[in-house]
C-alpha cells in the first residue's frame, strides 16, 4: 500500500490542503505578532541596532511570504499538476524557518522550542513524499548544530546542547511513522468505504432509472411524475408455462435469465426503462420517444428467434405497445419499487393479451405518432377489457430507408 500511487496522490493533496489552511491563519497572525514583538524595538533607539531585532524582523517577513506563497500557489493550476512538490517545498520552508527562528532564541534566551514545533508540525501535518520528509529534520539538526559549535566553550557543553535537538528529531522521526501509518488506515477505510458505497450504487442504478435513483440518494425519497406521453410496453413468451412445467426450478430461471438479459441489452441499446418483469413478463416504457419503444419491440422479436435457433426451442412473443399519459413513481422503503400507473398501462397490458404470438399489437394512438416512420397493418376493431370497441393495428416494421429519412428530417425541420 506505501507504494499505492492512489494513496500518494491522495496523501499529498489531503497534506497539502492542510497545509495550505494554516498558512491563511498564520498569514493573519504573523503582522500582529510582528508589531507586537518588532514594534517597540522599531522606537527604541537603544535596541534598533540589536542584530537579534533585525534577524526577528526579516524573520517575520520571510514567515509572511511563505505562507502567502503557499495561499497563492494553491489558486494555480501548479497545485494541482504538482502537489508532491509544491508540499515538499513548503514543509523544508516551514521547518527552516523554525530551525532559523530557534537558532535566534536559542541567542537570545537558549531556547528551542520553534524547532520542535516546526518538526512536529512537518510530521503530523505535512506528510510529503517519506524519503523527502525523514531527512528534513535532521537537515535542521545539523543547521543548529552547524550554528552552536562554533559558540559553545567545550565538547561537553556541545553535546549538551545538542541533546535536545537530537531528542526533538528522534521524536519527530517517530511520530511522523504514526501519523503516516494512520492516514495510511485511513486510506484504506475510505477505499473500503468507496467500494461498498460503488457497489450499493450498481445495485441502486440496476433497479431504478439514473434520474430517479439520484433523487433518492440526494432527498431520501422520490415524488411522483406525471407524464403526458409515456410509451409503455409489455411483452409475454407464449407458452412458457407449459414448456416450464416439466423443467426443475434452476432450469426455469436460467431459461428466464437469458432471454430476459437479451432484451435487458436491448433496452440499454435503445437508452429506454425497464420497469419489472412479471412471471414471464416484461415490461419497459419510454418518455416521448415512442419511436425508439417500437423499434425495441421488433429487436425483442429478432432475439427471441436468435434463442431459438440457438437452443432448438420454439418460443413465441407476443408484445402490446400504447401511448399516453401515466404516472411514475417509488413503491415503498423496503424492497421498494419504481413502478408505472395509468390507464395507459392498462391498454398496454389489454394490447398484449389480445395481440397475436410473433407480433406486435398497438393502438391507433401509435400507429398515429409513428405512421411515417413505421408501417403498420390494421387489425380492424376488437373489444379491449374496460375500453369497448377499439381500432388496433400489428405494427411490421420500420418504413422505406428513403422515405424514413424524409420523415425524420421533416419532423426535425
Amino acid at each position: 500500500m506505501p507504494s499505492n500511487p492512489d494513496f500518494a496522490h491522495w496523501l499529498a493533496h489531503k497534506s497539502w490542503k492542510q497545509g495550505v489552511r494554516f498558512c491563511k491563519v498564520a498569514a493573519l497572525l504573523v503582522p500582529v505578532v510582528a508589531l507586537a514583538v518588532d514594534g517597540p524595538m522599531l522606537f527604541d533607539p537603544l535596541r534598533r541596532g540589536d542584530p537579534s531585532w533585525l534577524a526577528m524582523a526579516l524573520w517575520h517577513i520571510a514567515a509572511e511570504v511563505l505562507c502567502l506563497a503557499a495561499v497563492w500557489i494553491d489558486r494555480t493550476p501548479l497545485a494541482q499538476r504538482r502537489t508532491s512538490a509544491c508540499l515538499t517545498a513548503l514543509a523544508a520552508g516551514l521547518l527552516l524557518l523554525t530551525t532559523v527562528i530557534a537558532i535566534i532564541n536559542w541567542t537570545i534566551v537558549g531556547d528551542l522550542s520553534m524547532f520542535a514545533l516546526g518538526a512536529v508540525f512537518v510530521a503530523t501535518v505535512l506528510n510529503t513524499p517519506r524519503p523527502v520528509r525523514r531527512p528534513l529534520y535532521f537537515v535542521g539538526v545539523a543547521l543548529i548544530f552547524g550554528f552552536i559549535v562554533f559558540r559553545v566553550p567545550d565538547a561537553q557543553a556541545l553535546i549538551n546542547a545538542m541533546v535536545n535537538p537530537v531528542s526533538i528529531a528522534i521524536v519527530a522521526v517517530q511520530l511522523d511513522k504514526y501519523t503516516f501509518e494512520r492516514n495510511l488506515e485511513l486510506f484504506a477505510e475510505r477505499q473500503r468505504a468507496e467500494h461498498e458505497r460503488a457497489r450499493a450504487d450498481k445495485v441502486l442504478y440496476n433497479v431504478l432509472p439514473a434520474s430517479i435513483a439520484d433523487e433518492l440518494k440526494a432527498n431520501e425519497r422520490v415524488d411522483a411524475v406525471r407524464f403526458d406521453s409515456m410509451g409503455v410496453l409489455f411483452a409475454d413468451l407464449v407458452g412458457f408455462t407449459s414448456y416450464s412445467s416439466s423443467l426443475p426450478p434452476q432450469s426455469v430461471v436460467k431459461v428466464l435469465d437469458d432471454i430476459f438479459s437479451r432484451f435487458d441489452h436491448l433496452v440499454d441499446r435503445h437508452a429506454l426503462e425497464k420497469i419489472k418483469t412479471i412471471g414471464d413478463a416484461y415490461m419497459a416504457v419510454s418518455q416521448r420517444r415512442t419511436a425508439d419503444l417500437a423499434a425495441l419491440a421488433l429487436d425483442m422479436l429478432r432475439a427471441i428467434d436468435e434463442y431459438n435457433a440457438a437452443h432448438g426451442t420454439a418460443f413465441r412473443l407476443r408484445i402490446g405497445l400504447h401511448v399516453g399519459p401515466a404516472v411514475a413513481g417509488v413503491i415503498g422503503v423496503k424492497r421498494f419499487l419504481y413502478d408505472v400507473w395509468g390507464d395507459t398501462v392498462n391498454v398496454a397490458s389489454r394490447m398484449e393479451s389480445a395481440g397475436e404470438p410473433g407480433r406486435v399489437h398497438v393502438t391507433d394512438a401509435v400507429r398515429h405518432e409513428l405512421q411515417d416512420l413505421f408501417q403498420f397493418e390494421e387489425r380492424g376493431g376488437i373489444e379491449v377489457k374496460g375500453k369497448g370497441r377499439m381500432t388496433t393495428w400489428f405494427l411490421t416494421g420500420p418504413v422505406a430507408p428513403a422515405r424514413g429519412a424524409a420523415a425524420v428530417a421533416q419532423a426535425v425541420g
